[in-house]
């Protein structure tokens, strides 16, 4: 979620909607849930979004 806050405020927008994550091939595009991978060692999930500018 920092990255979004970052990669908004590096393209001029103030924010990002219509998040979802995706992970092996699979997006779930939902307000309440993503879907990552966990291992013994790490956790991962790609998320995306669209900046956009809210007044």
């Amino acid at each position: 979620m920092i990255a979004l806050q970052d990669r908004a405020r590096r393209e001029g927008g103030n924010a990002v909607v219509n998040i979802r994550s995706y992970y092996k091939k699979n997006e779930v595009n939902s307000s309440s849930e993503f879907e990552c991978g966990a291992g013994a060692v790490m956790a991962g999930v790609t998320l995306e979004g669209e900046v956009v500018t809210l007044k």
